[in-house]
């Protein structure tokens, strides 16, 4: 099935330029074009679009302005000559953000991550409800002769430093001798993520993903290049990533 894709941009080259890749792509479907926010509103109230192509810096409402109108806005990879509104654009739920002038290489790449992206959803829709498990919502450390237990709805991340894993909690960081490797295989795994060599992370208290790194509670942890997409992919299907409109 093809993805429905409607672009809007002001400026008629770049508006054009991004239709014909679109059109290029076996698995996009061209439903239209638009110059502006106004005229693909319209179009969102009379057709089914999936992919929003859009430009950010647009004459009387931006692109920006345009999807935080939107009460249920389909998937958006903004387009734009300007880095600065990538955080932007990342906090309402893009799935990419291309810089222009835009090669047909960097669009492809954008393309595919949405078609993975939909085709995960897609399964997700498919596959037979499981009855929910319940297992455990806390564990003990060895911490300073002490058994502590840990709440798992408390932890922020898992930090390893050499022969050591700091436990970062709302309250405060446990040192302990476990493993990341083991508390990767005993964690349930719908709920941490291990991001990195160094850390393992609650999906849930992930505040930002900015580039190469996620934010928790002011912290910045570093995402593994190799893990990047699996990761973005993760939160955005796990819907974790809500919008405040």
């Amino acid at each position: 099935m093809k993805i429905k894709c409607l672009v809007v941009d002001d400026e008629p080259v770049a508006r054009k330029g991004i239709a014909r890749y679109v059109e290029q792509t076996p698995f996009l479907s061209l439903e239209g074009t638009c110059k502006s926010a106004v005229e693909a509103n319209d179009m969102l109230h009379r057709e089914k679009i999936d992919l929003l192509f859009l430009d950010i810096q647009m004459p009387d409402l931006t692109g920006i302005e345009f999807m935080r109108s939107l009460e249920n806005p389909p998937t958006v990879i903004f387009t734009t000559a300007y880095r600065d509104y990538a955080i932007e654009g990342f906090e309402l739920n893009a799935l990419d953000y291309l810089v222009k002038p835009i090669s047909f290489q960097r669009f492809l790449k954008a393309a595919n991550k949405a078609q993975s992206f939909f085709e995960m959803q897609r399964q997700n829709l498919n596959k037979p409800a499981e009855a929910p498990t319940t297992g455990p919502e806390y564990f003990f450390i060895k911490s300073d002769g002490q058994f502590i237990k840990i709440k798992l709805a408390d932890v922020l991340y898992f930090e390893s430093e050499k022969d050591y894993v700091f436990i970062h909690t709302e309250q405060k960081r446990y040192l302990t001798l476990l493993s990341l490797k083991q508390l990767e295989k005993e964690l349930p795994p719908e709920r941490f993520l291990r991001v990195h060599r160094s850390y393992l992370v609650s999906l849930e208290k992930v505040e930002l993903v900015e580039g190469n790194n996620l934010l928790i509670k002011g912290k910045q942890i570093p995402v593994s290049r190799s893990l990047h997409d699996t990761i973005f992919n993760t939160l955005i299907a796990g819907r974790l990533w809500k919008r405040e409109l």
